[in-house]
């Protein structure tokens, strides 16, 4: 739905709106393509113009399985724990990590990621890219200390890149044996999204919750060659997914409101975004907002805490579909079974009595991820 305001009543605010959009057109958004290795080597991406694919070793297997890859030992979830690593540099065994970029142009600032290594792990470490097709080490160093994670930040300057597929490589050797093991956590390619200026300016953009649905009005102060806005939500500011479609005035020179329902949102805060898209296809996104959705009336919790050996009881707001693991303090799976109770009680019953000490469960929902820590004393 919009509303035509008459020029003659918007002149002024119009005009502001005008010098407003052209000291903004230089403006750069930031952008941050993100492999956490927790539980998984997928990527995430904060921004649309960059699509992430799955982090992938080079040069043989991980045979590193005592009992999981997956443990947190410092990490800022878990890590993901590799071997073997080469006595001697080798170009044909690394970490390779990459993203392909689409229509917008953009610069990468800076690469970031943390370490670890066993007391016998690799302690020489080299960083490759795609930019000189891993010719040379964009840096390379040693890892002076064991058993404790290393941040490094590396700054680059990579720049006016668009319709590319950009690959990191981290290359890992001089380990001691064949059981050196290194540690992978939080891997990151930082930058800015180039400013790509469109015939639109919005003036404002809101949403608000409405009994059960998110209702969003958003203003523009004028169009030209305007085609549609998309409306697309996330629930982690990462990853961002079309649910409607509202079509542009084309040609304004005054106010125009728009409106749309969101007639099904998830049950917690959303976030929402215009991809504002003009006659030749070109589009760029408007800075998200936040919705909450006040049907979560509770966080999820262990209850009672500690828990037995024979049972763990989570309390949890909307159970239906939830996905939920158990591990160990040093990541090992738990097997258990799953018993969901009344009024959002799920009982964990491993499938053995557990011994003394600390276990985590891990929920994940629609996007919504969390590790809660429980003690069996």
């Amino acid at each position: 739905m919009k509303r035509n305001i008459p020029f003659f009543e918007s002149s002024i605010v119009a005009v502001a709106a005008v010098l407003l959009f052209v000291l903004n057109a230089n403006a750069q958004e930031p952008f941050h393509v993100k492999w956490t290795m927790d539980y998984t080597q997928a990527g995430v991406s904060d921004h649309a113009n960059f699509a992430p694919t799955d982090a992938m070793l080079a040069g043989g297997p991980n045979t590193f399985t005592l009992p999981t890859v997956y443990s947190s030992g410092g990490a800022i979830v878990v890590g993901y724990i590799i071997r073997p690593w080469p006595v001697i540099f080798s170009n044909s065994r690394y970490m390779e990590f990459t993203f392909t970029a689409n229509s917008f142009k953009y610069d990468i600032t800076s690469i970031g990621f943390r370490l670890r290594r066993s007391n016998n792990g690799p302690n020489s470490i080299k960083v490759r890219t795609s930019m000189d097709g891993f010719a040379a080490d964009l840096n390379a160093f040693v890892i002076s200390n064991n058993g404790t994670f290393n941040t490094y930040n590396i700054p680059v300057s990579f720049t006016n890149l668009s319709n590319n597929t950009f690959t990191l490589r981290i290359y890992a050797y001089n380990s001691i044996d064949i059981y050196g093991t290194l540690w992978f956590d939080e891997i990151s390619v930082n930058g800015d999204v180039q400013a790509i200026i469109l015939p639109v300016d919005i003036t404002y953009f809101k949403g608000h919750s409405e009994n059960g649905q998110t209702a969003l009005e958003w203003e523009t102060a004028w169009e030209k060659h305007s085609s549609e806005f998309v409306i697309e939500r996330s629930s982690d500011m990462k990853n961002f997914t079309g649910v409607g479609t509202i079509a542009a005035s084309g040609e304004t020179t005054g106010r125009t409101s728009y409106s749309f329902m969101d007639i099904d949102p998830p049950a917690r805060t959303s976030y929402y975004r215009l991809k504002l898209v003009d006659q030749d296809g070109r589009f760029t996104t408007c800075k998200p907002i936040s919705v909450l959705n006040p049907l979560i009336t509770a966080d999820i919790r262990i209850a009672p805490n500690p828990a037995t050996s024979q049972r763990i009881t989570l309390v949890v707001p909307d159970s239906r579909d939830a996905a939920l693991a158990l591990f160990t303090s040093w990541g090992t799976p738990v097997p258990f079974r799953r018993e969901d109770g009344a009024r959002g009680y799920i009982h964990l019953i491993p499938i053995r009595a557990l011994i003394s000490g600390i276990y985590f469960v891990m929920y994940e929902k629609d996007g919504r991820k969390e590790h809660l820590k429980v003690l069996v004393p």
